[in-house]
């Protein structure tokens, strides 16, 4: 497809429905729009301002200049991870920032061995969760069945109890 055929409005539009697979209202929550405005932008109604196109870029990553003009790439792809760009994404506390920053510092036997650590943790934990789980239904099994039996013998008893008095 040539993208350099198509007006930033028709840009915006596969955009969202062919890369992000979005509705109108889902967008709309990403870059800060109602429906109706995306439904007007994407029909070419009305101007893709310069804030629409910077939000559009920062939320998902696009190429700039493949939006405005439809050459390039459409995506921007980072050369390396940033942890400070991730850091900005994710919202992180400072104690969580420390901590990440403390991991990184280690060295790379002792984030083995911690990794190691804490996958044998969560393998215990399942497991316990598991047997936990099988316990409870016997349990919750057991109680039922005794319920039964003692239904069971009330059921009996009234019988046995009407039939005395006839």
């Amino acid at each position: 497809m040539d993208y350099k055929e198509l007006s930033i409005n028709e840009r915006v539009n596969y955009l969202r429905k062919h890369e992000f697979d979005m509705t109108m209202e889902d967008f709309g929550q990403h870059i800060q729009m109602t429906k109706g405005a995306i439904s007007y932008m994407e029909k070419g109604n009305r101007v893709v301002s310069e804030r629409t196109i910077k939000i559009i870029c920062a939320e998902f990553n696009v190429n700039e200049h493949w939006l405005r003009t439809g050459e390039g790439e459409i995506f921007i792809q980072p050369a390396t991870f940033s942890f400070d760009e991730q850091i900005k994404k994710s919202n992180l506390s400072e104690l969580e920032i420390a901590i990440m920053r403390g991991y990184m510092e280690l060295d790379s036997e002792v984030r083995k061995a911690i990794v190691q650590k804490i996958e044998s943790i969560i393998q215990q934990r399942s497991e316990i969760a598991s047997t936990t789980d099988e316990d409870e239904i016997d349990a919750e099994l057991e109680r039922y069945r005794q319920e039964l039996e003692a239904e069971k013998k009330v059921q009996t008893l009234s019988a046995l109890q009407r039939r005395e008095t006839s």
